[in-house]
């Protein structure tokens, strides 16, 4: 469940996206032709704001499955503007996730800076918890499978918060195994996912302030029991929601 929803958020991009949605709209990206390190040619395309990864395999011919998985995109395949997506071939993971290094400075020193950034960051945030309830299963590798975010069990129809204000950029139940779903765009492509819920109460394109109720909790999709199946990604990388969620008391 948890590697099909990159489909999703990558579809979306605004930045993206997991997708879904095949809605039609102008693909505006440029093609860049580039020589490999083989000496073959190889085609990529620079995502412009609105693509999705479906309306680029369309227009190329390539299923979007394919491009996704040569480009080490996971559902719910979040893409985002200026990101370069190649049409031909695998691409090197380490062409996806480029590392800056920073001349002359100690790899401790990066690593603090690094750390005290993302800190500083995280707080600035200022998440709140997106339901009441009872944290029943955390982030991380589910025997061979990854479980990309947190579970917290509340009873059926227990309200679902915003823990940030943002656009809606999905609502609806068409990624399986997430059954009802709702995905928030915040700031700095950083996207929230609220899943299994009984109803939606956002539509794609409302924009919502922190704390505004967006749906009711419930077991879509492939859940046992009433819970919120929630997901914290930046850009298409799911990280662990209790680094953003505060500390409860």
């Amino acid at each position: 469940m948890c590697l099909r929803l990159n489909y999703l958020i990558l579809v979306f991009s605004l930045l993206l996206f997991a997708g879904c949605v095949k809605t039609e709209l102008p693909v505006t990206g440029q093609v860049i032709k580039k020589n490999s390190s083989n000496a073959s040619r190889s085609v990529s395309y620079t995502v412009h704001s609105g693509d999705t990864l479906y309306r680029i395999g369309k227009r190329f011919g390539i299923a979007y499955k394919t491009l996704a998985r040569n480009n080490h995109i996971r559902p719910p395949y979040i893409i985002y503007t200026g990101q370069r997506i190649y049409l031909k071939g695998t691409v090197p993971r380490s062409r996806q996730l480029p590392l800056v290094r920073h001349k002359h400075t100690p790899k401790t020193t990066r690593k603090k800076h690094s750390t005290r950034k993302v800190a500083r960051n995280v707080k600035s945030l200022n998440f709140r918890w997106p339901v009441k309830g009872v944290l029943t299963s955390r982030f991380g590798r589910r025997g061979s499978r990854m479980h990309d975010g947190i579970d917290i069990g509340a009873k059926e129809g227990t309200p679902i918060y915003a823990v940030l204000a943002g656009e809606i950029v999905l609502s609806n139940q068409r990624l399986s195994g997430y059954g009802r779903m709702v995905m928030i765009r915040h700031r700095h492509d950083l996207f929230t996912v609220y899943a299994h819920n009984q109803r939606n109460l956002v539509r794609k394109g409302d924009t919502v302030k922190k704390g505004d109720i967006i749906a009711r909790v419930g077991h879509t999709g492939r859940a046992t029991g009433s819970h919120l199946h929630f997901e914290v990604r930046r850009a298409a990388t799911a990280v662990d929601p209790l680094v953003y969620l505060p500390k409860r008391h």
